[in-house]
Order: C-alpha cells, then structure tokens, then sequence
C-alpha cells in the first residue's frame, strides 16, 4: 500500500513533487477505505409455460464484490468519496463470461457534507426513482413484473445509469430530496440522443416513510421490426423516437408488533415526436406491495405486483397485463447472513401491439415468459 501511494502521488504531480520528499503519513492522514461485498446464491426450478428448452434448474448468483473511500484533502472542506463495484459474478440465464466486471454496479467519485449541501456524486449511479423502484418495490422477485417488466414504448425509467450526476440533500426535520441527470446507454455510443433526469422526496413521519419520483427520459429510439403483407421484402425495419415521463407514489410501514409494509403506484406514459406513427402515446400503469411479519429470527413476506393494460392511442389492448405473486421466508442464521426459501407465479400477458394507427399490421415487443418458481437461497454481507 505504501509502494502504490508513492507511485500514484508521484504520477499525479508530473514530477511537481520529488518522490523522496513525500511524506507517507500526510498520504495517509484522512483517509479511509474497505473491501465489501455480498455472496448470494440461489438455486431455483422452474416451470415455464411456452419456453420448455429454459424449464428446469438453474443457479442465480448474485455474488458480489466492491471497493470504496474517502479522502479528507488537507486544503478542501468537503469530504472526498469513491466507490467501484462489480456486477453480479453469474446470474441466471446469462452467459457467466460477460458478467462481474468491475464497475457494473454503482461506481464514482464525489463530495458530501451532511451539516451543508448533503452528497454529490459523478459516474454510474443510481436513478432516484429507480432507487426506490428496486428496494422496497421489487422484492422478493418481483423484477420480471414492476421492475423490467412491462410493455410501454421508450424508455419508462433508467436504472443505474452511467454517465450521470446525482445529488442527495441532507435531511432537514424527517424530509430529504435526490435530483440526478444523465445520458442513456444508447446515447453513449451514438445509437440515440437519449438523455433522462429525474427527481424523488422523501418524508419520515413516526412509522411510515412517505416517498414520491418523478423521471423523464427524452429522445429514446425503439426499432420496429414487422411484416408489410404485399411489399418486397415483407420484413421491415422502421425507428421511431420516444419522450416519456414516470411519476410514482410509495408509503412504507414499520411497526412494533413485527408487521411492515410497502405499497408503490406508478404512472407511465410515452410520446413518439418523430419516426414512425409520430404522435403515437402509449400509457400503462403499475403497482406494487407487500407485507412482512418479523419474529425472533424469521421473517415471512407475501408480494404482488402488477403491470395493467397497455393503451395506445386512447385503446386498451386487453390481455397485455401482467402480474406476480411471491411467497418468501427468511431465517436470520447470523447478523449478516440469511437463508430463505421463495415460491411466487409470474404470468405474462400479450406482447402483441399495432405498428401504427393502423390495426392491420403488428409486431410484438419483448416480454419474458409466464413461469412458476421454487428456489432457496442464501445471502451474506460482509
């Protein structure tokens, strides 16, 4: 560690300062730093209803490593902070050799004092809707529906997102405030000019935590690929371009009798301002909730969640909802480890939508397949 702060320091000045007149303990004085992580792993079956060839066993590992510190400067009030964090090493259906890197997850640099301006930090973070999209609203497993499922056009919500500058307000009497803005993953290697921004609240009152989001993300680009009866070729490729705006809701419970809760809404709708069918607007709406009961050293957790209906153009498309139903219980073998066992029903409904305006032509947007799961599991923090 010595060599590596000699050499860094020595590299940064450009000679400015004479390695042999650096003075380690200055190097080190303010500074903070610590390895941690999560190993978790779990271990499901399941059944799916039109996908045979992914039906049976399959390993999740979400196991995970990061790095991160701070650095009070000598001549600089605010304290410095960094973090780098790895993806999942090897999550279920993936192919285990892209996954893991370094960075994945949030990773950047920034400044924070909570007595004046709070946080700010500037890399690959998290949205402040997505925030609270993720936790409390997605668990236990309830991704495939409230967090990616879903069928509207464009882009609903960011999730982390590089490229991107956040800052989280201190708390003042119960209430704080997180505003971030960045450019989509898209928009970073020249495939659209997306960009997204996005604000959330949050208020503590006695047991309930009251939170509300707001995200817009602009100039997002969707490629439709359907077949035109009648023309040469049959197969077509048209683009259009997407505004959307996401506005949720979140009330969460604790109480002293062991009982918790969360219940989250979400409103979504999507423009199309240039390409085809311009002036298309889609909306579809979400929720999300759940209730725990903790005693001694068990928790038990029933989740639901569900998307509704997709409308286009003023018309519900029936059948394209969505909905999951969860089951979880959790036994706290150590103050950092839990095992669990999980059982939840996702059903998916139709991905099938028009083209444009017109109801004769249509094409389908991705959508997982409707499954039933089993799994149990492990996790440990450390």
């Amino acid at each position: 560690m010595k060599k590596l702060a000699v050499t860094m320091l020595t590299c940064v000045s450009v000679g400015a300062i004479a390695s042999d007149n650096i003075d380690i303990d200055a190097i080190k004085a303010g500074m903070k730093y610590e390895v941690y992580g999560k190993i978790a792993l779990q271990a499901h079956f399941r059944e799916y209803a039109n996908s045979p060839n992914l039906t049976g066993f399959q390993t999740n590992n979400e196991s995970r490593i990061g790095f991160r510190g701070s650095k009070q400067f000598a001549k600089f009030k605010p304290l410095f902070i960094w973090q780098i964090e790895s993806g999942y090493v090897d999550p279920s259906y993936k192919n285990h050799e892209a996954s893991g890197g370094l960075g994945e997850r949030d990773t950047f640099v920034g400044f924070e004092d909570w007595d004046s301006f709070g946080q700010i930090r500037l890399g690959r973070v998290l949205t402040p809707m997505y925030e609270i999209v993720d936790w409390p609203g997605a668990n236990p497993g309830m991704g495939d529906v409230w967090d990616w499922g879903g069928m509207i056009g464009g882009a609903k919500f960011q999730d982390r997102s590089s490229n991107s500058i956040r800052w989280d307000s201190p708390e003042w009497r119960g209430a704080s405030v997180d505003v971030g803005y960045g450019r989509t993953k898209a928009a970073a290697t020249g495939a659209d000019q997306g960009w997204w921004q996005g604000s959330a609240a949050h208020y503590k009152a006695g047991p309930f935590l009251i939170s509300g989001a707001y995200e817009i993300n602009r100039n997002t680009k969707e490629t439709v690929n359907y077949e035109k009866p009648g023309s040469t070729p049959a197969k077509t490729s048209d683009s259009r371009i997407w505004d959307n705006n996401t506005y949720l809701a979140s009330l969460q419970g604790w109480f002293d009798n062991g009982i918790s809760f969360f219940t989250q809404y979400r409103w979504q709708d999507a423009l199309v301002t240039s390409g085809l069918d311009t002036g298309r607007k889609e909306k579809q709406n979400a929720f999300s909730t759940a209730f725990m009961y903790d005693i001694s050293d068990w928790q038990f957790k029933l989740g639901y969640a569900k998307n509704e209906e997709l409308s286009v153009n003023g018309q519900t498309l029936s059948g394209t909802d969505d909905d999951v139903i969860s089951f979880q219980t959790m036994y706290y073998v150590d103050p950092t480890a839990v095992l669990y066992f999980r059982a939840k029903d996702v059903r998916m409904g139709d991905n099938k939508l028009p083209v444009s305006g017109s109801q004769d032509l249509s094409y389908r947007r991705w959508k997982s397949d409707s499954y039933d799961e089993v799994s149990v599991g492990v996790e440990y923090v450390f």
